[in-house]
């Protein structure tokens, strides 16, 4: 009986490249002499892992390979065998597929902006509609928020400076130190 699968398989960056290739190649290889019909290989690159575990040895990162076969399910075993005697195999994932595949578009070079965006340089001395706009509007006859100030700076309300001097001068008939 024929069944569909997914295999994900995490190759550690510190082989190099061209290793990471012979891996992918080696397992390809492995599934087609097992009787399996590969049908699409998706490498999704060096990605950091979503977690730290004590057997990734403090990796952080790792090359992401998925296999979509179709094959007897009896080859799943001695598959997962050689995975986890292969040092180069951080992590591992079968999955039987019902139904069809799913297909993942590769990312069209125009539409890359959508992933990542390009960053805007910011003027943060430049108009703001929230800033700018409408800012005394709505104010006049509400109690809950102080007199908007005019463009030249005066405001109703009296100055800080103004408050603090009358301030220090009611504390300035004592030194702080009360006399019995």
């Amino acid at each position: 009986m024929v069944k569909k699968y997914e295999m994900v398989i995490l190759i550690d960056p510190q082989i190099g490249d061209s290793q990471v290739e012979t891996t992918i190649q080696g397992y390809k290889q492995r599934l087609e002499e097992a009787g399996a019909e590969v049908l699409h290989v998706d490498q999704w690159g060096l990605r950091k892992l979503a977690y730290s575990s004590p057997a990734l040895q403090g990796r952080q990162q790792a090359f992401y390979t998925l296999f979509q076969f179709s094959g007897d399910p009896a080859l799943i075993q001695p598959l997962e065998a050689v995975m986890k005697l292969d040092e180069s195999v951080l992590r591992y994932l079968f999955l039987s597929v019902d139904g069809e595949f799913l297909r993942v578009p590769q990312l069209a070079p125009e539409n890359i902006y959508i992933f990542n965006p390009p960053e805007r340089p910011r003027d943060r001395r430049g108009p703001r509609r929230d800033r700018d706009e409408g800012r005394d509007e709505g104010r006049e006859g509400r109690s809950d928020r102080p007199p908007a100030s005019h463009e030249n700076g005066d405001s109703d309300a009296e100055p800080v400076a103004a408050v603090a001097t009358a301030t220090d001068d009611a504390d300035a008939g004592g030194d702080g130190e009360s006399e019995e």
